[in-house]
């Protein structure tokens, strides 16, 4: 229905300003404004230049994790594809750049889509595994410097993931033991009344078949391996660009406040605005504020800045590809439409 993307927009636009109305309710605009001209640029350019290399680094795992699809995809579409699908990410709400990113190099290379398709889910897979890594990281060696105010929330966290580690160990367990049954229970859940009368369970159950075929095109246990410390060093130059920015607006913070900071900013990356605004701003601020003790102004700061250098990169290298004809609007418009149908073929 047309009416369904008006309204995403809508919810995704009115939201978004609810959180820039909170991130900036105690800002004083002046000193916001004097700290962020204080700003080292070369510590920026270093944030900037780690979040391009994690992008580089993310093509690349994505040609490795396509090889049972075709042993050799070439790079420069890999990488294209992988861009495009962060500008749309950026600047429409919903899932679009999930769907952008296959449909665009199986039309470019001619691969079929569904393998593309399940390739992205794996992606997101393997890249919870390694923000898994790095937050037992911080917990086990990272935790100094944190506010003394904050001991309770930190707690809270801790507890809160073992608990999510306790569900975690027995859930791979199990996804491991779905691989080689996939396919018939896929086509059970596809006809079974019981479970079409409850489409959240349905869809659930089919996300986790969709991940375990995609563990089954990892034809040897090294490629998970390879994949997996892929992963880990995207998530850690990811890490790397926090870091920089914690250095460029001169808080003397510890080496665990990057990583903190990045589990932050993809919570807040989670929430469906365009381009993460309001929510990656929020999310920065309160972790800097709340966990840190710094001052509210200077989380405003950190918001401005870190936003710009952790989602800016991708959506101008996107937009360039556009300018430049390398990637064209009609392609786009028929991501759209894919987009559409894969929900369609979900709810049904």
């Amino acid at each position: 229905m047309r009416w369904r993307p008006a309204y995403a927009w809508i919810l995704s636009l009115l939201l978004a300003a609810g959180l820039l109305y909170l991130f900036f309710a105690k800002a004083d605009f002046k000193t916001v404004l004097h700290e962020t001209r204080e700003a080292d640029p070369a510590w920026v350019a270093a944030a900037v230049l780690l979040e391009v290399l994690s992008i580089l680094l993310r093509a690349f795992r994505w040609g490795v994790m396509l090889r049972s699809v075709r042993e050799r995809v070439p790079y420069a579409p890999l990488l294209k594809a992988t861009v495009v699908s962060f500008t749309m990410s950026g600047l429409v709400p919903g899932r679009l750049g999930e769907v952008a990113k296959p449909y665009l190099l199986s039309r470019w290379e001619k691969l079929p889509f569904g393998p593309l398709m399940v390739s992205v889910v794996l992606e997101r897979g393997m890249d919870l595994v390694a923000l898994v890594v790095l937050w037992f990281t911080f917990l086990f060696l990272g935790m100094s410097g944190v506010s003394p105010e904050s001991g309770t929330l930190m707690k809270v966290f801790t507890d809160l993931s073992y608990v999510l580690l306790a569900f975690a160990l027995p859930l791979g367990a199990f996804l491991l033991w779905l691989v080689p049954r996939r396919r018939i229970l896929d086509r059970g859940a596809r006809r079974s009344e019981r479970l079409g009368r409850h489409p959240l369970l349905l869809r659930i159950l089919r996300s986790l078949l969709r991940f375990a075929e995609g563990l089954g095109t990892f034809q040897k246990k090294r490629t998970i391996v390879y994949v997996t410390f892929l992963s880990v060093a995207i998530w850690s130059l990811i890490a790397g660009s926090s870091w920089a920015l914690i250095r460029a607006l001169h808080l003397h913070l510890p080496w665990g406040a990057s990583i903190l900071l990045l589990m932050f900013i993809c919570f807040g990356a989670a929430i469906p605005t365009p381009g993460g605004i309001g929510g990656v701003h929020k999310a920065i601020q309160l972790a800097l504020v709340s966990i840190y003790g710094v001052t509210e102004d200077m989380g405003v700061t950190a918001g401005i800045v870190g936003h710009a250098v952790m989602f800016f990169p991708g959506i101008l290298w996107g937009l360039g590809y556009l300018a430049l004809g390398r990637v064209h609007l009609k392609e786009l418009r028929q991501v759209s439409r894919e987009s559409r149908e894969a929900e369609k073929a979900e709810e049904g």
